[in-house]
């Protein structure tokens, strides 16, 4: 049993090192041939953890022949085209000027109802305000909306930009975030003396976020309260 143990964690780190070097973090983000990959690495792996009669060198070289396989195809589409269509395809348009493209849809088999259902996950619920959908090679669909469809910018109201485009979080589970705080320009003095205008300290705090209006939200403990509050350089709301 511990020589079974061993070889699980072993294998865990070494296949989440070759995993994480081939620079993918999530399925979506995955070519077909890296999809497959990593199959093969997963069933190569739950060999080797289940049979412990099997040497664990025979599932390292295997795994790591595959990794070189995959950097190799990788580099390969890098440098071609055309290798990168014959491997992972390319982008196929489902919609193209506002008008279904059925053969494509044929090819790819995509049904309207699977094409209906991708777009209600971009919160788009009628066709009739789409001008484009795009079938990547990963298998996500892009979409783009009519103009007229698409929300106004600042630019176009004349709004001005709050300074910080990016919410920093500034407490985390009773513990000041250092980086979140730099990139906010507030000091731990100024952070103390706004937290001491609510009674609180930052123990007190499950987190605490400054949003881009410059006004800094935070929840405090369960055993506080978990009430939430609006911190303002004047007071709270």
């Amino acid at each position: 049993m511990l020589n079974l143990f061993l070889r699980t964690i072993l294998l865990y780190l070494f296949l989440l090192l070759i995993l994480r070097l081939t620079g993918k973090r999530q399925v979506a983000d995955l070519e077909p041939s890296d999809l497959i990959v990593t199959l093969v690495i997963a069933d190569v792996g739950s060999n080797a953890i289940s049979d412990t009669n099997i040497p664990l060198l025979y599932s390292v070289v295997p795994i790591l022949a595959l990794y070189l396989v995959q950097q190799l195809i990788a580099k390969a589409c890098l440098k071609s085209d055309r290798i990168r269509a014959i491997i992972c395809g390319n982008p196929q348009y489902l919609i193209r000027d506002g008008v279904m493209q059925e053969e494509t849809m044929r090819g790819t088999n995509y049904a309207i109802r699977d094409l209906i259902e991708h777009l209600r996950e971009k919160d788009v619920f009628d066709l009739a305000e789409v001008t484009d959908a795009i079938l990547e090679s990963n298998g996500s669909l892009s979409v783009r909306l009519k103009p007229e469809e698409l929300p106004p910018t600042r630019r176009e109201l004349n709004v001005r930009p709050p300074k910080s485009e990016r919410p920093e979080l500034l407490i985390r589970e009773g513990d000041p975030c250092p980086e979140g705080m730099r990139e906010s320009g507030i000091t731990d003095h100024r952070l103390s003396l706004l937290l001491n205008k609510e009674g609180l300290h930052a123990e007190n705090v499950f987190y605490a976020q400054r949003s881009t209006d410059g006004t800094i939200r935070l929840q405090t403990f369960r055993k506080d309260g978990a009430r939430i509050r609006t911190v303002r350089e004047g007071g709270s709301k």
